[in-house]
């Protein structure tokens, strides 16, 4: 074999001139062999594994990095890249990976391996890659899930630090379909201002479609500290945002008389009610005081007016609230909307809308009736004769609520509760006395009885009289002093008067002594001397969801379910199955 190798390394290096153009062609077909075979190596030879610190040690090289995923984004410039930028970190730390032509991204969280060219340019170094094999991961890899709550993470946001959670809540603005970055907050409540804890979101990838602002939805991410804006972040991928679309979003009303607000809608589906005049392009949409936006009709729309004109007529719009640049100011899309129209004639106007839209107009014909469909703003007691209320335009508070005061005819049986959808057959009446538009109600139905609301011990008695004559929650030990039953806050002289029900649970043998939720209805009398106002949950006992005679807070002590009577499905209730084992 040496021989034959010497041989041929001879002739190609002889300089005999008759064999010089094949020793020629020899040599480069050598060369061209040689060079494959170092470019088949470079190929197929195990890139290293290297730590983030170590980068720039490896330029220009293949190599791997394995970290954590905390972060990515599809598209980053939205200019139709077909290209992820993800950030991993290895402990040492972090880098990001520019992977075009991607396959399919893991959870944040998971344990992956990253392979590709270390690139440094003007100061910025990254590993760009191609093709779906530039990262992977195994099942085992994936991250460890924890659902819990907003306010549990409130508690003690640091023992969760780095960690993957998933949390269940309401968006606190609209999400529009190609936001590859937002900043927005998850409450505890559908309204804004009614969440008692907020959880700051940092939203990365688009999401595809529009996620209307106080939607419900459930989020994973990885949560940490933004020392520059000194708070605690949930980092969540837009595509992985769930939305449950049984939660049925109300759009907000906006209110003629508060423009400046209109600003905090921005991107939101909303609603409107004016006078419409229609126009070859944009429609406008006139208020009582001569103020108008602009409105953006589909084809159907334009359909709808040629068959039947809806210029100068009263209409309520439904549409996406964005800013025109072209017309200077804010505009109604119904392109944009969730509906594709902005006029439902299947819709009814709402009467508090057209009240603020028309309010001349409705109170010249006092014969007239129309069907309301209202919330009650205040608490209403039963047993009293034509009983005042207020009725509003949403559950709860937003800015720009439409109220108006009612005559209620009674008496009546049941409470009607703050909050509470009521359907009423009423007429308009102008109120010499007090000056002001009042609703005379002839009949009306209830919906359904809003949950009651949780106070809090600090919250203090101002904050509590906002939900005076309210159905609430509280948590305490009954404690009898002087014959009377109190609700007292442990390890405190905080108490509330308790009002027993018949047969009330919270005060025989199995809950007696301990702290426990206690549910019922805060009223606020005067004191036994007169000279003060005092605080009393009437019809109280402890909350008992399933009815079955244990206490919730009862039942999550000793391992019951408080929405099963017979946790365990063995015939006999939970609470009989307690009150063996303390016998």
């Amino acid at each position: 074999m040496a021989d034959a190798v010497k041989g041929l390394m001879d002739r190609i290096t002889n300089d005999d001139p008759e064999t010089r153009g094949q020793q020629l062609w020899v040599m480069f077909a050598l060369a061209m062999f040689l060079v494959a075979t170092l470019n088949w190596y470079a190929y197929v030879r195990e890139p290293e594994v290297i730590q983030v610190r170590q980068l720039l040690e490896y330029k220009n090289e293949v190599v791997k990095v394995e970290g954590t995923l905390i972060s990515w984004v599809e598209d980053p410039y939205s200019s139709g890249d077909d290209r992820v930028d993800a950030i991993i970190d290895d402990g040492t730390g972090v880098v990001e990976s520019r992977w075009y032509r991607p396959g399919n991204m893991p959870p944040i969280g998971t344990t992956v391996t990253i392979m590709g060219d270390v690139i440094e340019y003007d100061g910025r170094i990254w590993i760009q890659s191609l093709g779906a094999g530039a990262m992977e991961w195994t099942s085992d890899d994936l991250p460890e899930v924890e659902t819990l709550a907003i306010a549990d993470v409130a508690q003690d946001p640091a023992a969760y630090a780095g960690e993957v959670i998933r949390l269940t809540g309401f968006i606190g603005e609209s999400i529009a379909p190609d936001a590859t970055f937002t900043s927005a907050y998850l409450g505890d409540h559908p309204n804004y201002g009614n969440s008692e804890h907020q959880m700051h979101l940092i939203i990365r990838s688009a999401i595809g479609e529009w996620v209307e602002a106080s939607s419900k939805v459930e989020v994973q991410g990885m949560l940490s500290y933004q020392v520059r804006d000194l708070r605690w972040s949930l980092q969540v991928q837009g595509p992985e945002i769930g939305v449950d679309r049984n939660h049925e979003v109300s759009p907000p009303q906006l209110d003629w008389n508060a423009q400046a607000t209109w600003s905090y809608q921005s991107g939101q589906t909303v609603t409107m009610t004016g006078t419409l005049a229609n126009g070859s392009d944009i429609w406008r949409l006139y208020g009582p005081s001569g103020a108008s936006i602009c409105l953006l009709p589909s084809e159907a729309d334009r359909e709808r007016d040629r068959n039947r004109s809806v210029h100068n007529t009263v209409e309520t719009v439904e549409g996406r609230l964005l800013w025109s640049e072209s017309e200077g100011g804010w505009c109604i899309d119904a392109n944009e909307g969730a509906s594709p129209t902005l006029i439902n004639p299947e819709t009814p106007v709402r009467l508090l809308a057209m009240l603020s839209a028309d309010p001349v107009g409705m109170v010249a014909d006092p014969d007239a009736t129309y069907t309301l469909s209202a919330y009650v703003k205040y608490a209403v007691e039963p047993g009293v004769e034509n009983e005042e209320a207020y009725f509003v335009d949403a559950a709860s508070y937003t800015p720009g609520w439409t109220t108006v005061a009612a005559s209620i005819p009674g008496p009546r049986t049941v409470w009607l509760e703050t909050g509470q959808n009521i359907i009423a057959n009423v007429s308009v009446a102008w109120d010499d006395e007090d000056m002001r538009i009042r609703l005379v109600v002839h009949d009306y139905r209830l919906g359904t009885t809003p949950s009651a609301r949780t106070l809090l011990w600090d919250d203090g008695a101002t904050q509590w009289s906002y939900n005076r004559d309210q159905n609430v929650l509280l948590n305490g030990k009954a404690t009898e002093i002087d014959g009377q039953w109190h609700l007292v806050r442990e390890g405190s002289n905080d108490s509330v008067v308790l009002n027993l029900q018949a047969n009330a649970v919270g005060v025989d043998e199995l809950h007696l002594n301990q702290s426990m939720t206690w549910a019922g209805r805060l009223r606020q009398v005067q004191s036994d001397d007169g000279m003060s106002l005092v605080y009393t949950l009437d019809q109280a006992d402890v909350l008992d969801s399933d009815g079955d005679r244990l206490g919730d807070t009862l039942e999550d002590q000793i391992g019951t379910s408080p929405y099963s009577e017979d946790s365990d499905d063995d015939g006999r209730t939970d609470r009989e199955q307690h009150e063996s084992a303390q016998s």
